[in-house]
């Protein structure tokens, strides 16, 4: 009997120790696959892409109900970056998950061809007043990351690039602050539905060598349509910084619509549109137009507008174009007067394809908002061929951030404008024009205005030029009263156009603009100031 018992203990043992090999065998199976190459994260989307899509983890509800106040005791503590302690050029720092950073991002460091995993801890955030009393789960995971590294000449280490949220991502010039958004895909955007955030959900950044001036990023990207391949390579500039881009998407299904190089702003107040009552700032907004250079070297300028209701303006383009952008063009300090936010050194964003996009159009978004808080302007391309499941796109791009205009803008160019409502529903429109073709041209020969209109019928129009030797187009327009006026203009020498192309959607009556909420008084306070007596 005792030598059956351990016999009986011998099989057990071996079938434990088979079950165990095949549990390991199962794990490392699945083990996730080394990612040291663009191909590597291709291979993976298009795995990725085969099958069902897996949604995100929910994180903590105490996290997802935090306010804007309370997320603000959580962040990054300086000094505890990666490579903090090394000579290299670039330094990593995490963002948090919380309020609106609710997406779970995976972190990978690239080195002698092999990725390993950073895993998530709380001794690189700071928990402040109440945040401390927080039970923040060991496993939780980051929100994205930023990236530090010194612009050339210099010797501070600064904040440049930051990838949080969905798959948004901002970068910053020398001269510059952080501002206009970039995106790495837009799914059904600007249509009357949901629209599907693609998400980057696994980065892998390839550590750098002494003296790298470039820092080279690989990033997964998933939704319930499409799992997509990024390379990103990370470029400090004084002047510009960049951005190169290069993508492979795998659609499981046909998003309606995909809007490529997306990018999002803001755009409140400023010309055309006066501020509210009690607010001293000119102008309000991180940019002020859509540029675009077409493939003939036309030049277009669509001067941004906060409208009442969403509207979209669709350019087709049967040979794609040479670059196109969200510009910030006005950067004097005195048309926003506002010392915290600083637009005036917002910078300008600018797509240059690298590879042949294709026939399509450019969309741009234009939506009223409460507040300068909230992104009200977006800008993407929509490539004209349809999407078919199990298709794939590739492409890329170079993504500029640099203060102002574009360097290589040669034509005259709009730089204000003003809209006067008469009681009759007439618009008076004055568009202020200086550079090339203007800077020396006598005032008693005034170009001629090419004018283009769209429910509306302009009466007259001429051009003068002012005592600061700008050229103004002045024009009188009669409304169809259909819907918002549509207006094109450009100054011609004889045949030749020689400023860039002015065009704005113009609402018949002004939208209503109001206060930010952190600048209205409280209604108690406002009542007691209003029945104290005057001293």
């Amino acid at each position: 009997m005792p030598r059956m018992m351990n016999c009986s203990r011998l099989l057990v043992a071996v079938m434990l120790m088979i079950s165990l090999l095949t549990s390991f065998g199962e794990v490392m199976a699945q083990e996730k696959p080394n990612i040291a190459s663009y191909a590597d994260v291709q291979t993976l989307a298009k795995a990725t892409a085969g099958k069902d899509y897996v949604p995100q983890p929910v994180i903590p509800q105490f996290l997802k109900e935090m306010t804007y106040d309370e997320f603000r005791h959580i962040g990054f503590t300086d000094g505890k970056e990666i490579w903090n302690d090394t000579i290299l050029p670039f330094r990593l720092g995490f963002y948090h998950k919380g309020y609106v950073a609710v997406d779970d991002v995976k972190l990978n460091i690239v080195s002698d061809a092999k990725s390993k995993s950073l895993p998530f801890s709380k001794n690189y955030f700071h928990y402040l007043g109440d945040a401390a009393k927080l039970s923040i789960p060991d496993d939780l995971g980051f929100a994205g990351f930023r990236v530090k590294t010194v612009f050339p000449g210099d010797i501070q280490l600064q904040e440049i690039f930051s990838f949080v949220g969905a798959s948004y991502f901002r970068a910053r010039a020398a001269n510059t602050i952080l501002g206009t958004s970039t995106r790495g895909l837009a799914l059904d955007c600007g249509l009357p539905k949901v629209e599907e955030f693609p998400i980057f959900r696994e980065y892998w950044i390839v550590k750098p060598k002494p003296g790298d001036t470039t820092l080279k990023v690989f990033a997964l990207m998933d939704s319930p349509s499409v799992s997509g391949a990024y390379e990103f390579l990370l470029t400090a500039g004084n002047v510009a910084t960049t951005i190169d881009v290069h993508e492979t998407l795998y659609f499981r299904k046909a998003p309606e619509k995909v809007g490529i190089a997306p990018m999002s702003s803001m755009w409140l107040w400023g010309d055309g549109l006066k501020g509210p009552e009690g607010d001293h700032r000119p102008e309000v907004h991180d940019s002020d137009g859509l540029q675009v250079l077409e493939q003939d070297g036309k030049w277009l300028w669509r001067a941004l507008n906060q409208q009442s209701y969403p509207s979209i303006v669709q350019l087709p383009y049967q040979n794609s174009f040479k670059g196109f952008g969200l510009i910030q063009r006005d950067t004097r300090k005195e048309s926003y007067l506002d010392d915290e936010a600083l637009y005036h050194m917002r910078p300008s964003v600018w797509i240059e394809p690298k590879s042949d996009w294709g026939p399509g159009r450019l969309e741009l978004l234009e939506l009223d908002a409460p507040h300068e808080g909230i992104d009200n302007i977006a800008a993407w391309w929509v490539p004209e061929k349809k999407i078919e499941p199990g298709s794939s796109i590739e492409l890329s791009y170079q993504i500029s951030y640099f203060l102002g205009d574009r360097p290589e803008h040669d034509k005259a160019k709009a730089v204000a404008h003003r809209v006067t409502r008469d009681a009759d529903g007439t618009i008076f429109l004055e568009v202020d024009f200086n550079g090339p073709g203007l800077d020396y041209r006598d005032a008693s020969k005034p170009p001629v205005i090419q004018i283009l209109s769209i429910r509306a019928a302009v009466t007259e129009n001429k051009c003068e030029k002012s005592d600061k030797g700008l050229w103004t187009a002045k024009m009188t327009v009669k409304p169809t009263k259909e819907g918002p006026i549509e207006l094109r203009i450009g100054l011609k020498d004889g045949e030749e156009q020689f400023s860039e192309t002015w065009s704005y959607l113009c609402p018949l009556v002004p939208p209503k603009v109001e206060l930010p909420p952190w600048k209205k008084k409280p209604a108690a306070e406002a009542d007691v100031k209003a029945e104290k007596p005057a001293q």
